[in-house]
């Protein structure tokens, strides 16, 4: 039976489209509420189609959106027209959004992914919430608080708050007048006054530029909590002369 009016749908079984205890949809057989303007049910197919102000939450999570469609049956869903999820700190924003077996999220079109202090952009990014894994393939850039990274590629670890950037790196930071280059960076975040400090390990023929000093090495660090760096292998310094 077809339903075409504003519903709301608020589940006690066993359908699939909900979000989980991570940060994207599970098949955990909890409640879930979807509203929209118009919304069709095809229960023999197991199609919903939800249009205008699509709204589906679960758990604390929230996923919005012009329009949703979701097979019960294959356990995909597709989403568009403004898409934007949240969960506690973590938000996914992009013009669609397609998810496969409750759990691989497929974000395009200026996809922004947003944990803590540090933000995600690329023009996909794929992230699975079992894992908390997030990666992108190209014209990657993660923001942190005093600088950016871009890359070719970047894998995010979310709960390791780390991040592999490779290809074609590079960092720029204002507050620390610093500008470095390499072909891969791991990017260690702080995670709290008991863990140690956040740094950046730069290695591939790493370059930085920083108060007009260059330094290059084998493999480089640098550190986040201050203005310090570090360099091991063959070391070459090139001071700025004092004016």
């Amino acid at each position: 039976m077809m339903k075409k009016n504003r519903l709301l749908l608020a589940m006690l079984i066993c359908l699939t489209m909900v979000f989980s205890n991570g940060n994207s949809f599970a098949a955990n057989g909890g409640a879930f509420e979807l509203t929209g303007d118009v919304i069709e049910y095809d229960s023999v197919q197991g199609i919903m189609v939800a249009q205008g102000n699509v709204r589906l939450t679960q758990d604390g999570a929230v996923m919005t959106g012009a329009n949703a469609q979701y097979n019960t049956k294959s356990k995909e869903a597709f989403i568009t027209g403004g898409v934007r999820y949240s969960k506690d700190d973590l938000s996914l924003t992009a013009y669609q959004v397609r998810s496969f077996q409750d759990n691989h999220l497929i974000a395009e079109g200026d996809a922004v992914l947003t944990k803590g202090q540090n933000t995600l952009h690329g023009p996909q990014i794929d992230y699975y919430a079992d894992r908390q894994y997030a990666l992108i393939t190209s014209g990657a850039r993660l923001d942190m608080p005093d600088g950016s990274m871009t890359a070719d590629q970047l894998e995010a670890f979310i709960s390791e708050d780390r991040a592999v950037g490779a290809g074609s790196v590079h960092i720029v930071s204002n507050a620390r007048n610093l500008d470095a280059t390499a072909q891969q960076a791991v990017f260690y975040g702080i995670k709290g006054a008991q863990d140690a400090p956040g740094k950046i390990v730069l290695t591939g023929s790493p370059r930085v530029v920083q108060d007009g000093n260059v330094l290059t090495g084998n493999t480089m660090t640098i550190y986040l909590d201050e203005k310090a760096l570090d360099a091991q292998g063959r070391t070459k310094l090139i001071v700025k002369p004092q004016q």
